[in-house]
Formats: C-alpha cells, sequence, structure tokens
C-alpha cells in the first residue's frame, strides 16, 4: 500500500473529489517523515501529484482543472523544500512565463 492509499483511502473510489482534499497536511506529514528518505518522500508526493490528475478526465469542468493545478503548486512547493532545484523546475515547467 503507498503512503497517500493509507491517509486517503477514498482515492481508490467513487468518492474522490479533489476540492475536499487537505493536500497542504497531506505534504506537511511526508516531508516530516522521519523513516523516509528524500527520494521515498519525493515518490510519494509525486505519485500523489499523478493521482490527482489521473482523475481529470474530458468531463472534468475547469474549476476541477484549475483546482488541480493549485494542489499540484502545494506540492511542488514542498519538494521545493526537500530538493531545492527539483522543485524550482517543476514549478518554473507547470506555469512556464510567457
Amino acid at each position: 500500500m503507498k503512503y497517500y492509499e493509507s491517509l486517503y483511502p477514498k482515492i481508490k473510489g467513487k468518492s474522490f473529489d479533489v476540492f475536499n482534499l487537505d493536500v497542504k497536511t497531506f505534504c506537511n506529514k511526508v516531508v516530516d517523515h522521519k523513516r523516509m528518505t528524500n527520494k521515498d518522500k519525493i515518490d510519494n508526493l509525486l505519485e500523489f501529484d499523478a493521482t490527482l490528475y489521473m482523475h481529470l478526465g474530458i468531463s472534468s469542468t475547469k474549476a476541477q482543472v484549475e483546482q488541480t493545478k493549485k494542489l499540484s503548486r502545494v506540492i511542488y512547493r514542498s519538494i521545493k523544500s526537500i530538493d531545492d532545484a527539483l522543485g524550482s523546475s517543476f514549478l518554473i515547467h507547470q506555469d512556464p512565463p510567457k
């Protein structure tokens, strides 16, 4: 079982709703975890981010897409607190300068 699955068991079911997730608390728990290596922390955060995007589809509203992007930014900032270069590159590439 993945770390995020133990904290968010509803992800697997139909009750998954991007608007009801407390991503900040989840990210803080992962970052503050004492027994995980930095690589494992980043892997867990990226896997959770991928799960958020996996639940988007062609029927997703624009609000759901925007909310997912905001939650990704929270995840990428948490990654930046672990690995500054990697987190910064995710943040830059999410919204490249125009």
